[in-house]
């Protein structure tokens, strides 16, 4: 098993430093959560950048340009759904990320098993830590209480790590198979998600999936994809990944979030003495704000443009 669990060192190693860190510091920390907000869009962002050169291997001259085109339109809807539609905004990007991380995380695996992995990593911070889950949901759309929206999401999980469990012992007793050969990593599944778990529990539920999201689920992504296309330099991916990270600053003290709208922030305003406090709250909300926006709206053409690139 420890054998399994190898390729996850990072992860694992990750969860462990989040956890130390929220015991020492606690997991509301502003410099935790900028931390976490600026791991989370430096792992990310690469490999979504990677989409342009899947998309020059794949088209050329004016249908490069098109590609393009429909991939920044895209990007534009999402934006257009948040602002209009935030319920449904919050919704599809859940949905939609779930299927993503199981599809990309579990190539080689079943529809179920795929399903059941993502709607895990979605769904168990909605379950174990649905008090602060709440407000980062209320932060990112602007809607006043989304409590059950949010526990809702946390059942889910409960099926869904039973069945990813289930699939894995089945998994292991079928040596025929055809997926044998990947066993060590499957089997390992199980741990993984125990320690995600444990994660949300001791250092909270954005710390757990900045671990996730950084340590596992960019970099397997981005190593696979460079292996299928190998880019003449990295220089672009990284030049884009740090122009959204400039405009994602930029949006969080020039366009803060709502005051009124957050939950976290309604708690800071209790504390009228302190303008500081206040300060510090807005631009925490604005960061987490922008950053999963910013996260969804990226996610949505770049879980497109990997379907078609898959056939």
């Amino acid at each position: 098993m420890l054998v399994a669990l190898k390729p996850f060192r990072a992860f694992l190693a990750a969860c462990l430093l989040v956890s130390a860190l929220a015991l020492l510091l606690g997991s509301a920390h502003a410099g935790l959560i900028a931390g976490l907000c600026l791991l989370i869009l430096i792992a990310g962002l690469p490999h979504g950048a990677f989409d342009l050169y899947i998309m020059a291997y794949r088209y050329q001259g004016q249908t490069l340009s098109l590609a393009i085109g429909v991939y920044l339109g895209l990007i534009a809807l999402t934006v257009l759904v948040w602002l209009f539609l935030p319920l449904v905004f919050l919704t599809g990007f859940l949905a939609y990320s779930a299927y993503h991380f199981g599809d990309s995380d579990w190539p080689g695996t079943s529809l179920g098993q795929k399903l059941a992995w993502g709607v895990s990593i979605v769904g168990l911070p909605c379950l174990i830590a649905s008090n602060q889950v709440a407000p980062l949901f209320e932060t990112i759309t602007g809607l006043p209480d989304l409590s059950r929206f949010t526990a809702i999401a946390g059942l889910l999980a409960i099926p869904a790590c039973l069945l990813s469990g289930l699939s894995w012992m089945m998994r292991r007793q079928s040596q025929s198979d055809q997926a044998s050969a990947q066993l060590p990593t499957t089997t390992a599944s199980g741990l993984l998600l125990l320690c995600y778990a444990l994660a949300c529990a001791l250092s909270g539920p954005l710390a757990a999936f900045a671990c996730y999201f950084a340590c596992l689920h960019g970099p397997f992504h981005l190593d696979r994809w460079q292996k299928r296309i190998a880019p003449p330099s990295n220089l672009g991916i990284y030049a884009l990944s740090t122009l959204v990270i400039g405009c994602v600053g930029a949006l969080a003290f020039w366009l803060p979030a709502n005051i009124d709208s957050s939950a976290s922030t309604l708690a800071a305003l209790a504390d009228q003495l302190d303008s500081s406090a206040l300060e510090k709250s807005v631009l925490d909300d604005s960061v987490l704000r922008y950053t999963f926006v910013t996260l969804a709206a990226l996610t949505v053409p770049h879980m497109t443009l990997l379907m078609l690139a898959k056939r």
